[in-house]
């Protein structure tokens, strides 16, 4: 069964560990720092928890041990703390960032990875999740012209 540490236990997180922990494939552990959202995500999924403190390197290298890979689904600012504690541990890369400065960094990090692990950053909202749904709406026409999506609060009409 493929193990994931699952860093980051809020609501994408908990929506993120239903997902895997439902689809039965996967092993997974959530880390986060606050130990009421573990309790819950735990009681909610399944899911199995530890208390993990994103900003310790070692907390973060410590609990890549034993693992496939890593998903963070944490605030952006710790994502390349965790690629680089993946590079290290020898295991695959996620993040949901939509964060360019944090992106290009998980980049430069990613590019000392060994064969065979991947660096997948920006796979939440936009542009990940938001291109899979207009793909899928694509496909109920027959001809389209132009497909414009949108992620986050309304423009003013006068913008």
């Amino acid at each position: 069964m493929h193990r994931v540490l699952l860093l980051g236990a809020g609501k994408i997180g908990r929506m993120i560990s239903r997902l895997l922990v439902d689809s039965g494939d996967y092993e997974v552990l959530v880390g986060d720092i606050s130990e009421p959202a573990l309790e819950r995500i735990a009681k909610l999924t399944g899911a199995a928890t530890r208390r993990i403190d994103a900003a310790n390197q070692a907390d973060l290298s410590a609990a890549m041990q034993g693992v496939d890979t890593v998903i963070s689904a944490l605030s952006f600012h710790f994502n390349p703390l965790v690629a680089r504690a993946a590079v290290e541990a020898g295991i695959s890369y996620f993040d949901l960032t939509e964060d360019v400065a944090t992106s290009d960094a998980v980049a430069a990090i990613a590019e000392s990875a060994a064969a065979g692990q991947i660096f997948m950053p920006q796979c939440g909202l936009a542009p990940g999740f938001i291109s899979i749904v207009a793909n899928e709406l694509l496909d109920w026409f027959d001809r389209v012209e132009t497909v414009r999506m949108r992620v986050g609060p309304t423009l003013p009409k006068n913008s």
